[in-house]
């Protein structure tokens, strides 16, 4: 059999087909609709985000959505439900060469993530040659774990003020790609109650996107266009999730719906009496 090279869109995701490094632009795709992935990449996004964690996505529904990003030129991107081995390592044979890691608040719950999605020398992912994520046993068994190594990045969410805490030393594990800034929960427990434009949660954000940076490793969000996310860029961000099907579909639909009067022209009386229907009395 001749050996075979596991086909990407790139061998960094984070630089362009120059080797430039560049912003990696994602959207979520909340609706677990392949069609939709596909779409999001042909319009112009670089990677898909698949919800694992609060989502209902399983894994041949993850599976699928990084078929449908990949055809178009893209890459899937899954946050898995939590650092179990068995969701580290899944998501990583779906294909997906990113997996997001939520609640991560320590260096030893980032190593084990490391240690769940990476070959030795880095870790201790489960020997397996038939998947996505190793070329389907294409390539020599070594070669494979060289480039599934190479082409995934693992990221740590952080959420809590403890990760923050903690965050040179996360960034310190070997095999780390990097940090996942999860604004939402971060703003609780810094006391910001959800507000996203709080002084102290932009200012954590981009405190720990600098840090990150400096040591070297990838920063990443996830935020709509505002204030954070314009901060979160300005301080170094390399990738972001920037919106989502279901979030940007609310609006359009509620917009459509306000252009359409809740009653028709008949039940408001403005029928012309010519046009009314007969009530069978005459001709």
């Amino acid at each position: 059999m001749r050996e075979k090279t596991m086909s990407a869109p790139q061998a960094d995701v984070f630089t362009d087909g120059e080797g430039r490094l560049r912003l990696v632009r994602g959207v979520a795709i909340y609706s677990n609709a392949p069609r939709l992935a596909e779409l999001a990449v042909k319009v112009g996004f670089d990677t898909v985000w698949v919800e694992m964690e609060h989502g209902t996505a399983d894994y041949a529904a993850a599976e699928a959505l990084c078929f449908a990003v990949e055809a178009a030129g893209g890459f899937g991107t899954i946050r898995v439900p939590d650092g179990q081995r068995c969701h580290v390592l899944r998501a990583l044979e779906t294909g997906a060469r990113i997996v997001v890691v939520p609640m991560v608040n320590t260096a030893d719950q980032a190593r084990a993530i490391v240690e769940f999605g990476k070959f030795p020398p880095l870790g201790a992912r489960g020997f397996n040659t038939r998947s996505r994520g190793v070329g389907y046993g294409l390539m020599r068994s070594s070669d494979a774990f060289a480039e599934a190594n190479a082409r995934t990045s693992l990221f740590a969410q952080i959420e809590t003020v403890e990760a923050v805490r903690n965050l040179d030393a996360i960034c310190g594990v070997e095999g780390l790609a990097g940090v996942f800034i999860g604004p939402g929960d971060l703003s609780m427990s810094l006391g910001c109650g959800g507000d996203l434009a709080h002084p102290d949660l932009i200012r954590t954000t981009c405190d720990c996107i600098r840090q990150a940076r400096a040591a070297g490793r990838h920063a990443g969000i996830l935020v709509g266009a505002g204030p954070l996310l314009k901060a979160a860029i300005e301080a170094g961000c390399d990738w972001c999730i920037c919106g989502g099907d279901v979030a940007q579909l609310i609006p359009v639909w509620e917009q459509l719906l306000k252009s359409i009067p809740a009653r028709s022209a008949w039940e408001r009386g403005t029928v012309p009496v010519s046009r009314q229907v007969s009530d069978g009395s005459s001709p």
